[in-house]
């Protein structure tokens, strides 16, 4: 991996080398980037327009970027491509925050946000670490990973209980203005601590119209952001917040059945179903109300359920 600095007429050349490799354009900062079989190259727009920069990916990188500029800035223990090298699943490695979230679909436990701040450094780690998006990680991996890259990240984590998301359902909030004012705290939060950061990327849940519709009545709004479906496999501080944000979700899973003394299930299956009968028979529907979502069908196919008995 490798960065570099480029005149406007070398950009230029650059791009129409690269013009029927080019996959995206104007995501944010980024002018475009090009994928070929051995590489990938992002180009970054910039306020002065009197140099751009440019980040290579790949095999014979040095090479590569030699044919555009002599202006190199070598990344720290530069590494030789690799099949399957993580980071070159990514768009963009340079600067950047990135959030997501997790617990959306699940009838018990939390939703939780987690937005993290990715530069060329934390590439490193991420690429020691095997980080990609967390639903392509098993639970067990994630449980073993994740609590080692939190001592050397930076993230800012939000966790709303469903008490908490109950209260906001029974005001008027939905679903997706509720997973707004999260992602907008998380980044607003970690921007302050990297406010040099240009690149914002959040995975898509809902239209940029909305996203900010729902954030009319809040004071501080984190703007410029990049929306994007799938983001965790664009951008790695998106797939680097999506990890933590699935380890903190099972870690309060993992409180909650520890303290019932009952394995807590995931998502909002049938097998959910059962399980929240058992649960009642156990400890009551006043109890299982204080750990669930409310507005799921779950909650409504178990009450028609306690009724059919009498």
């Amino acid at each position: 991996m490798i960065t570099i600095k480029v005149t406007p007429e070398d950009l230029n050349r650059l791009e129409n080398d690269y013009l029927s490799f080019i996959t995206d354009r104007n995501i944010g900062y980024i002018l475009f980037v090009a994928k070929t079989e051995d590489n990938i190259i992002t180009a970054y727009d910039n306020k002065k327009k009197n140099q751009f920069k440019v980040t290579i990916q790949g095999k014979d990188e040095l090479d590569l970027a030699s044919k555009y500029t002599t202006n190199l800035m070598l990344l720290p223990n530069p590494r030789k491509h690799k099949e399957n090298n993580i980071a070159f699943n990514f768009i963009d490695v340079d600067h950047q925050i990135g959030s997501d979230e997790v617990g959306t679909g699940d009838f018990f436990g939390p939703i939780v946000v987690c937005a993290a701040y990715v530069d060329h450094d934390t590439m490193g780690i991420i690429e020691e670490y095997g980080v990609a998006d967390s639903k392509k990680l098993t639970d067990a991996k994630i449980l073993e990973i994740v609590p080692l890259l939190m001592k050397k990240v930076h993230y800012v984590c939000n966790v709303f209980n469903n008490v908490s998301y109950n209260k906001a359902v029974d005001s008027g909030f939905n679903m997706n203005q509720i997973k707004c004012r999260m992602h907008n705290y998380v980044l607003v939060k970690l921007h302050e601590r990297c406010p040099y950061v240009t690149n914002v990327y959040v995975d898509k849940f809902t239209s940029e119209e909305l996203y900010y519709k729902y954030l009319d009545n809040v004071n501080r709004v984190e703007k410029g952001i990049v929306f994007r479906e799938k983001g965790e496999s664009f951008f790695p501080s998106v797939a680097l917040a999506s990890c933590i944000a699935r380890y903190i979700f099972l870690k309060e899973i993992e409180k909650m059945s520890e303290k019932y003394q009952m394995k807590i299930p995931l998502g909002a299956s049938n097998a959910v179903d059962e399980f929240a009968k058992k649960f009642v028979e156990k400890y009551g529907m006043d109890e299982l109300l204080q750990n669930v979502k409310k507005n799921f069908k779950n909650l409504e196919e178990l009450i028609k359920s306690q009724t059919s008995l009498f």
